[in-house]
């Protein structure tokens, strides 16, 4: 059981990774004497893309267009409107990175 100094010292550290970070998601572990444990990717330069991608008519192909660009990028959201053939990602790639990545698995990425 933690002491309320070890519960209090646990909060700081919490607020103070979340005002420096874009952590997602934070993982606390408390062992013995306060040991912290962040699990997640710096979020720190990540861009948000916003695609056309005209040949993408189902799910099966939203599906296939988030595996091509999670090859590339596995902390990589993918965001695809079957409606409006929009694809959003949210990436720490390049764009070209991932218009190859969505052309390699066979769609068209609108210029």
């Amino acid at each position: 059981m933690c002491s309320n100094s070890e519960n209090s010292r646990l909060r700081e550290l919490q607020v103070a990774a979340l005002k420096n970070f874009f952590l997602t998601p934070l993982i606390l572990q408390l062992t013995g004497e306060i040991k912290i444990k962040l699990v997640a990717r710096n979020r720190v330069g990540t861009m948000t893309l916003q695609l056309k991608v005209p040949n993408m008519a189902c799910s099966a192909c939203s599906e296939a267009i988030a595996k091509a660009v999670t090859a590339v990028d596995p902390s990589a959201k993918v965001d695809a409107d079957l409606k409006t053939k929009l694809v959003k990602i949210d990436t720490q790639q390049s764009e070209t990175a991932v218009k190859h990545a969505i052309a390699a698995a066979g769609y068209t990425v609108a210029e």
